[in-house]
């Protein structure tokens, strides 16, 4: 059964997540192919995680030492650069508000800008916390960068309000991708994305 939904691809990520970055490539592939738009939505997954009581993965000593070894198979796997984080975990709420505050305005400007702020982090090692790092992000996207602090407060509400919707949402991790209310859970899952896309939800099937 072919896929009959037009509803928009819901990507829920936090710009800290190298699994985010390594997602991004392949889950715009698929949108394109199937007719779909997304709708990118950064959220912080520290405070997902606290709202749902669920421990930190790099709180866990074992998990954090999978996390980082995967972090480098993956990038190997999907062939993308990686340079060393400059720290992780971190806070991205700077990077998420103003990602809302200049989508707010530029909606167009989407896509772009989270590539170049993954891109900035995971491809080049450079950081993405400070102001002056998030000009240079403007700068580079032909943006006006003495407005990056005025966005950055503009968005602010709307990076807490995503952190709400993204527990309503069922969130677990980052990439958390949610198509036709279904969610799937990590940059692996997007063989079953395509899957899904390609045959709809069968009649009946659990939501």
């Amino acid at each position: 059964m072919a896929s009959s939904g037009s509803d928009p691809i819901r990507f829920w990520f936090d710009f800290a997540s190298p699994f985010a970055y390594f997602a991004v490539p392949g889950i715009a592939e698929l949108a394109a192919r199937h007719g779909r738009k997304i709708e990118w939505r950064p959220t912080l997954l520290w405070a997902v995680f606290k709202a749902q009581g669920i421990a930190a993965p790099l709180d866990v000593p074992g998990r954090k030492a999978y996390l980082f070894a995967d972090i480098d198979r993956s990038a190997a796997f999907y062939r993308m650069p990686l340079a060393k984080p400059v720290k992780i975990p971190f806070s991205s709420h700077l990077a998420g508000r103003l990602f809302y505050g200049l989508t707010a305005e530029k909606p167009e400007m989407a896509a772009d800008f989270v590539r170049a702020v993954l891109e900035r982090f995971f491809a080049r090692g450079e950081e993405i916390t400070s102001l002056s790092a998030l000009q240079d992000v403007m700068g580079a996207l032909g943006l006006d960068p003495a407005r990056t602090e005025a966005l950055i407060a503009a968005g602010r509400d709307a990076l807490g309000a995503a952190v709400d919707e993204a527990v309503a949402d069922g969130v677990i991790g980052s990439p958390f991708t949610m198509i036709d209310g279904e969610g799937f859970f990590g940059v692996d899952r997007l063989p079953q994305i395509a899957w899904r896309l390609a045959n709809g939800r069968p009649n009946g099937e659990n939501t």
